[in-house]
This record gives structure tokens, C-alpha cells and sequence, in this order.
């Protein structure tokens, strides 16, 4: 996908977020984060997601990733994008619609798009899992099967009276601008959300390196604490809309031998 492109589709999210009075499209972490991390991250194992590295002596696989590929576009005739079918690459299938809300009548079409180009087809048969919201309408009329996968966002407004945090000895608070090691921090993410797991399982460490691209990434903005042993225990980066004066907190995460010390959840912010 073009870097045009690219940044086109952030303005629409960045432009409809007030529109709908909140994440009703994806929030510009998640867009930033899936084009410069989850894109590279899962290129690097099998199709079948998860599984065991095609190339463990390589970082992540080179070639231009198959997602953009995919992703349709729907604009004006000035060229002002207002819509948009994409998959995350987490699993075959998926589908995420991004549209202004003056445009909804296009998911019909939006849809028919998703069914065409990004089905996992296999022996006929065709799936599709689509994310959607307020849209029970349209789908439907096309005898798609709901599942109850709830995204919430927890919502903190942020005042002036806001309370320094504290720490438990040894524990202390640093930024990737101080301390950039991206295999603490890959060992530190697999240890979060997966538990104990082997090294060939932990995310590669080029994944962490790729997020430094993404345009609205800071790395004063990504966060981690580093426990007594010199590990990561936590981590935390946020990405701010400045426009919109609201910041999201993605990934939240805390090492698992650590979780009765520090919390583990993914919150959203709005200042």
C-alpha cells in the first residue's frame, strides 16, 4: 500500500472519531500498530498463525506483505477517502470496516467487497468474520452468524489532580528513548499474553524494532518497568491524537510473574 494511502486512511479515522462521539472506527494506535508491528510480527510465522517460525534464522519475512493487497478503498470524486475493508492479519477471514458516518450506505457494498477479497476459501466454502458495529442490520439480511468477541475500551478523562504512582523498591520506570532492547521487551510481551512459552514462540525482535516507522510512534511514548533482575515486568505505549486530544494505551501488558504487583489491561485515555 502506498505511504499516501497509508496516511490518508489515518486522517479518516483521525477525522470520524469525533463524528461518532468515540472509537466507533479503529482508534490511529491499532492502525499505526497494525501496519509497523502485527503485519511483520505474523509474516514472520506459518499461514497457520501462530505456529512454528517458516524462517527462525531471519527476523521476519521480507517480501511486501500480502495485507495491503487486500485492502479496499472507497473515496470521492475529489479523492477524500471515506471508507475502508481491511483485515488485521491475525487470523484468515477477518474483516474490519472503517467508514464516515455519512457514508454508511456504502457497507452493503463494503460488505460484498470483504466476501469477494478477503473470504478464507477453502474446498467451496467460503468464511468471513466480520467486526462490526451498529451494522446488525445489514448482516443480517446475509444470515451471518453473531459471536459475542466484545473490543472494550476503558475510558479515563485525566485531570490536574492526577496522583503519582509509586513503585515497590527496586522497580523503576524507563522509556525506550533511555533503553532500547527489544529482546527484553519480546520476552517480556510472550510472558504477558502467553504465559510461559519457549523462545521460538516469543515475538520476533525486528517486530519491535519495525513500530520505531510508524508516524504517530514516539519512543518517550513507549514505556516498560524494569524489575530488580534488570527484566521488563511491565510495559505500556501510548499513542496520542493530537487533534483530538485523547490518548490510547496499546499494548498494555505485565510479565506473568508479576502480575500481583502491576495490572494488566489494555485502557483508553481522553484528555
Amino acid at each position: 500500500m502506498p505511504e499516501i494511502d497509508y496516511m490518508r486512511i489515518r486522517d479518516l479515522i483521525i477525522e470520524t472519531f469525533p463524528l461518532y462521539g468515540g472509537p466507533f472506527n479503529w482508534t490511529i494506535d491499532r492502525w499505526n500498530i497494525c501496519r509497523f508491528h502485527i503485519i511483520p510480527l505474523h509474516k514472520y510465522y506459518s499461514p497457520s498463525y501462530f505456529g512454528v517460525p517458516m524462517r527462525p534464522h531471519v527476523d521476519h519475512r521480507d517480501e511486501p506483505p500480502l495485507w495491503q493487497n487486500g485492502i479496499g478503498i472507497w473515496e470521492t470524486g475529489d479523492g477524500e477517502v471515506v471508507a475502508v475493508a481491511h483485515s488485521e492479519n491475525e487470523e484468515p477471514g477477518e474483516a474490519w470496516i472503517q467508514v464516515h458516518p455519512n457514508y454508511g450506505f456504502l457497507c452493503p457494498e463494503i460488505i460484498d467487497y470483504i466476501e469477494e477479497n478477503l473470504a478464507d476459501w477453502a474446498n467451496g466454502y467460503g468464511f468471513v468474520k466480520l467486526y462490526v458495529k451498529d451494522l446488525e442490520s445489514v448482516v443480517e439480511e446475509r444470515v451471518y452468524i453473531r459471536l459475542e468477541t466484545p473490543n472494550p475500551y476503558l475510558v479515563y478523562e485525566i485531570h490536574d489532580d492526577v496522583e503519582t504512582p509509586s513503585f515497590p523498591v527496586g522497580y523503576k520506570v524507563l522509556s525506550v528513548a533511555e533503553e532500547d532492547d527489544s529482546i527484553k521487551r519480546s520476552r517480556a510481551k510472550a510472558m504477558a499474553f502467553h504465559g510461559f512459552c519457549p523462545p521460538s514462540h516469543w515475538p520476533p525482535a525486528d517486530a519491535f524494532r519495525e513500530i520505531r516507522k510508524a508516524p504517530d510512534y514516539g519512543r518517550e511514548l513507549d514505556l516498560f518497568v524494569v524489575g530488580p533482575d534488570g527484566e521488563h515486568a511491565s510495559f505500556c505505549t501510548i499513542w496520542l491524537d493530537l487533534e483530538n486530544r485523547y490518548g490510547n494505551f496499546e499494548p498494555v501488558g505485565t510479565h506473568c510473574l508479576q502480575k500481583s504487583r502491576f495490572c494488566n489491561s489494555t485502557t483508553f485515555g481522553r484528555h
